[in-house]
């Protein structure tokens, strides 16, 4: 049998986590299917296998049965742990099952079933960082001091590391020890159709055509400074709504409710919902809003996908003003930066960035400068190169 007869190489992805919340993970499994036979291995609990399968047509599945999961939903760190250990189980038995040319771990959780391959055959498992585990938010902080050690090991022992921004790159290389520079894929979205700005918010929330809304999507959490975002919008005069899309935890919702006052009225909850059912909504805005709290260098180093949901989209940026974000927004012209635990700074990036017209203008240039269809390159040529690798092997 010549190469060009030969099958498909067999690449398997392993994720602990919601894969429909993972835009980056979602793009990359519909980019490549025709150039790998594809296999997701995830836990089976908070998925959506009917979106699944629609959206990943010619990826297998494969569900993690979560015993552990079905104790109790409650995220404190020994049940945390006893979940990895299963998952560990669990997920190295259905890697092992898989006949993998290639192993690509999303996320440090991830690398749990596949520590016997790091051991024995590195040179086929990838590690596809989305975060810098052991700099990310408190939700991990208590179990921080057990990953911090496999996390350096992992990136000095994966055959290669891809990352979503450069500086990342640049810690994994000098600091964790990586042999190579990390290859850096962005979070760019596939760009869907390019949408006029419509009225699909105000006809929901049920306001008037002159009301500017700003729109945070997201995870509504302390480390996004969505308090003191509702806080800014608050100073503003009446005509300005804030629109939040996502998911948060009980208690900090209630705060915002708690805290809202007067402009109650004028905040807006709206539940996650799949990026196909958002682009509408988030064209129909009049700004986009994205802050992270300086906690961490996952943070700082912020490279979130909805920065470029919101410019494909046509809206003007507030950001925080980190070093990759004002790169971006302000120097691209696309909005304002603020410090993101100031309200009256966030008040006057909104007024500023609500001067500048939505529409398809931005969202033209914005495509015109990235591209998903780049980004799925630099990881074909990643993909090419291990595969080329353990072939001469």
């Amino acid at each position: 049998m010549t190469r060009n007869d030969a099958p498909l190489p067999r690449v398997v992805h392993v994720f602990f986590g919601q894969v429909r919340k993972l835009s980056p993970l979602m793009a990359e499994l519909r980019s490549l299917g025709k150039e790998h036979h594809q296999t997701l291995v995830i836990p089976e609990y908070d998925q959506d296998p009917e979106y699944l399968v629609h959206m990943l047509p010619g990826v297998d599945v494969v569900f993690l049965s979560m015993r552990t999961r079905r104790w109790s939903a409650r995220q404190i760190p020994v049940l945390k742990l006893f979940r990895f250990v299963e998952f560990f189980l669990r997920g190295r038995r259905a890697v092992q099952q898989s006949n993998a040319d290639l192993v690509v771990a999303h996320d440090m959780p991830a690398v749990l079933p596949l520590i016997g391959w790091l051991l024995y055959s590195p040179a086929r498992v990838i590690f596809h960082a989305h975060e810098m585990w052991t700099e990310t938010a408190e939700n991990i902080a208590p179990l921080r001091p057990l990953w911090r050690p496999l996390e350096r090991w992992t990136v000095r022992r994966a055959v290669r590391v891809i990352v979503p921004e450069p500086n990342r790159a640049r810690i994994f290389h000098e600091e964790y020890g990586s042999p190579v520079l990390p290859a850096v894929v962005m979070n760019i979205p596939p760009e869907p159709p390019l949408l006029t700005k419509g009225n699909a918010l105000h006809q929901r929330l049920g306001l008037p055509a002159d009301a500017v809304l700003v729109l945070y999507q997201g995870l509504i959490a302390e480390t996004r400074c969505v308090l003191e975002l509702q806080r800014a919008v608050a100073s503003l005069p009446r005509r300005f709504h804030l629109v939040l899309i996502g998911v948060g935890e009980d208690a900090y919702l209630a705060q915002l409710r708690a805290e809202a006052g007067s402009a109650s009225g004028r905040i807006h909850l709206i539940p996650w919902m799949n990026a196909e059912d958002l682009h509408a909504m988030t064209a129909s805005a009049n700004v986009g809003v994205l802050l992270y709290r300086n906690r961490g260098r996952n943070n700082y180093y912020a490279a979130p996908n909805k920065l470029y949901e919101y410019l494909f989209a046509g809206l003007p940026v507030v950001s925080s003003n980190f070093p990759g974000l004002q790169a971006v927004v302000e120097t691209g012209g696309y909005g304002v930066c603020a410090d993101p635990e100031n309200p009256a700074e966030i008040a006057q990036a909104i007024l500023a960035s609500a001067e500048i017209p939505a529409g398809t203008e931005i969202a033209r240039r914005a495509r015109a400068q990235w591209s998903w269809d780049q980004q799925a390159d630099i990881l074909r040529k990643v993909y090419h190169a291990v595969m080329e690798r353990t072939y001469a092997e």
